[in-house]
Order: structure tokens, then sequence, then C-alpha cells
């Protein structure tokens, strides 16, 4: 996922959403239908940030990296605080599906980095939604784009997809969040390639040892930021919005095609609002397979009495915290966050500036086999060993080197 360049990012008008501080507890202040609840989903509702705020439990680490992203968070508060507000129609959602999935529910920040809690966003690696996916991760997905629907950009096709993606990488990387997060920024392939050159040298495999781009090394120190932040916002002064349950979204199911401005006649939502909640339909028109649109419970009755007018359109409204969706499947158990980042909570600056010199130390090139090359004379002439170039590039059969061969080879500057 990359990082927005260019997008106006919308404060939309929350009824009842409010800036409060954390002490005061809420209480539910609006009730669906008469579906029974589980106690986990029923703390949900009645404030999701401070549910989040409640299930927090990390030592964060004394080092310049997350101090400079937090320096960054807290000198724009305002700025921060707005963003928490504009998450309040997702998060009810996004954390259920999270605890569902014995996940941390602390990756509900993820789209406060990435997007903002902008459906609207899009970065100039052509990256979309709250969860910015790129398309060769939707493609692989199964999301589908066409000149008028953008599945990236539905709340939920975009949630399940990432969560999906995040519960993947963390299996790829044995359980370890930070990496996994690194991975979600950056790619899986880049963090292994990063991994790969550490082992190599000897270094150490975590993520405050690798050698990554710098959005990379910002994101991962930025999210143990806001982790401290939340948990902590007394302290930080900061103030976490208390949220209404009838301003989260609900899923309203069609069986025929309508616009977008239709419905925001029939419900009274401006239409600015309904575009930041249905940015998927990018002709303002709902159609194709799946006839469904989103809007916030308070405006739910009005628009189900219109459109009862009309015999052609049958609609139902499904509450998003008794939705059930189709998921990946669900692992036993995920460790927090919390855990990883405890494993490596003592890594302070002197060692991040002791791998940030053997980086430095080291320059990797990619080397074309030439007419008359072995690896005797090539290890030679870059001063390295012909272990060294076997180990960096697999070589199972060291006499079939041929011109045009590729070779990487990892070059020691302080041999130079």
């Amino acid at each position: 996922m990359k990082k927005i360049v260019a997008t106006a990012l919308l404060l939309l008008p929350l009824v009842g959403c409010q800036s409060v501080q954390t002490k005061q507890k809420p209480v539910i202040t609006h009730k669906k239908d008469t579906i029974e609840l589980s106690t986990t989903s029923s703390l949900i509702i009645q404030n999701p940030w401070y549910y989040v705020q409640n299930q927090l439990n990390i030592n964060i680490p004394e080092n310049k990296r997350i101090q400079q992203e937090k320096q960054k968070i807290l000198k724009n508060r305002k700025s921060f605080e707005s963003n928490l507000l504009r998450s309040e129609p997702y998060i009810y959602y996004i954390v259920k599906q999270l605890k569902e999935r014995n996940m941390p529910v602390e990756l509900a920040l993820i789209p406060l980095i990435e997007s903002s809690y902008n459906q609207r966003a899009t970065s100039y690696a052509k990256a979309a939604g709250l969860w910015q996916i790129v398309p060769i991760t939707a493609k692989e997905y199964g999301l589908e784009q066409n000149s008028y629907y953008d599945p990236r950009r539905d709340f939920i096709q975009s949630t399940d997809t990432a969560i999906n993606l995040l519960q993947y990488l963390n299996q790829r990387f044995d359980g370890d969040w930070l990496l996994t997060l690194a991975a979600y920024n950056a790619g899986e392939n880049r963090v292994k390639k990063a991994i790969k050159w550490n082992q190599s040298k000897g270094l150490p495999t975590n993520f405050w040892a690798l050698n990554l781009s710098k959005q990379t090394m910002q994101y991962v120190p930025k999210f143990i930021a806001l982790i401290d932040i939340i948990k902590h916002s007394d302290t930080y002064e900061l103030s976490l919005p208390t949220c209404e349950y009838e301003n989260s979204l609900v899923r309203v199911d069609l069986n025929k095609q309508v616009s977008l401005e239709k419905i925001a006649q029939y419900s009274g939502i401006s239409m600015d609002e309904l575009l930041e909640y249905n940015a998927a339909y990018l002709k303002k028109v709902i159609k194709g397979n799946s006839y469904h649109l989103f809007i916030p419970s308070v405006y739910a009755n009005a628009l189900m009495i219109e459109l009862k007018k009309s015999n052609a359109i049958q609609p139902k409204i499904t509450d998003l915290m008794h939705l059930n969706t189709e998921t990946g499947p669900i692992a036993s158990s995920f460790d927090a966050t919390a855990f990883t980042n405890n494993k490596y909570v003592k890594i302070n600056d002197i060692d991040i500036h002791f791998y940030e010199k053997e980086h430095q130390r080291y320059t990797q090139i990619i080397y074309l086999v030439k007419h008359g090359d072995n690896l005797y004379k090539i290890a030679k002439n870059y001063n390295v060993k012909v272990s060294e170039l076997i180990k960096w590039n697999k070589i199972t059969k060291i006499n079939q080197l041929k011109p045009g061969d590729k070779l990487t080879i990892n070059i020691d500057n302080s041999k130079l």
C-alpha cells in the first residue's frame, strides 16, 4: 500500500460523533434491531475507539524513529482528531471483523495511515480506498474493476480483502506483526529480499535491522506511535471521539439499478456524503451483479419508505454488526502486535545506528556475465569470494555460467 500524494480529504458532516476525553465512558445511544449481540459486539457498539483503547497493552521502544513519527502526529493534533472523527461510519465493522478473526484490533489504525479514513483517497501508485489496495492485490483477491465499479472503494469488499491480506502476510512472516505491516506497505517480496540480504551478512532480520524504503521505515514506527497516542490520549491531551451507533453504516441491498442522486433525494442525506460511502460506483449509479449501497443507519428508515413506494425496488437493510461475510480461514489465535513489539523493545538508537552503518557499508550490484567470464575471475575483480557468489545467486552448477546471465554481487565498500 502506497502513500497518498494528492487527495482531497473531506471532513464529512458527522451528526453524532463528538470529541471527548477518553475517561468519559460512553453509553449505548442507538439500537438498530432486536438481534442479540455478543458481549464483545455490545462493547464495540458502546464506543469502538474506547474499546480499542482498552485492548492496547504495549511497551513503546525509546528510539528515534518512533519519537519522530509521534512528534509529527502531535504537531498536527487537530488534523489527527479530524481523521479519527471521519472513522465513525466504518470503525464498528472493522473492529468487529478483527475480533472475529482473532486479530489485533489495533490494526484498525491502518486506514488512518493509509487514507485518513477517506474512501475516495487515491495514491500515485493507483492504490485506492480506505485500505489503499493496489491493482495487483485487487486482482489477486478477486476484486474485478470495470468502468462503473471499483470494489477497492467498496467498504465491505476492501475491508475483507485487507484483513485477508494481513492474515496471509502474518502467517508468511511467522506471526511477526512489524514485518507484516512492512510487507503490507512495501510488498511481501521486498521485505523478503531485505531479510535475505541481512541473512547473507549475518545481521538480525527483525524490522528495525532491515534496509527498506524511507516510506516503509516510517510506516511501521508511525503505527506504533499511533498505538501509544491512542492508549495514552489523556497524557498527550488528545481527544478521542465517542460515536453514535446510528451513524454507523448499514448495507441496503436492492434488486434494481438506481442512481445515487435518487437515493440522496429519498433519504435526505447530502450527495457529497453519500458519494463518500459509495465511492465504488464511479458513474454514481448502482448497477451490476450486486445492487447494494451503504448509508448511515439514521437515514435508513426514510430511504426504505420511499423505495418501497416503488414496487420495482425491494430493498433489504442489513446492520453490518450482524453481517456474515465470506472470509478467509479464521486462525485459532493471532499474537497481539504488542507481543511482536515487546520482543524488540530493547532495540535502541545505538542498535539502529549500527544497522544503518552496516547497510551503508555494502553496495549491491547486478553484474552481466560476458564472454570469457568465470566465477573465479568475477570474484577476484570485485574482491569477493567464489562461495559468496554461489550463495548470493543460488548457483548449483558452477561450470554452466554463460554470457547474458545476471549475478547479484554485494560489494563491501570498506575494502575498496
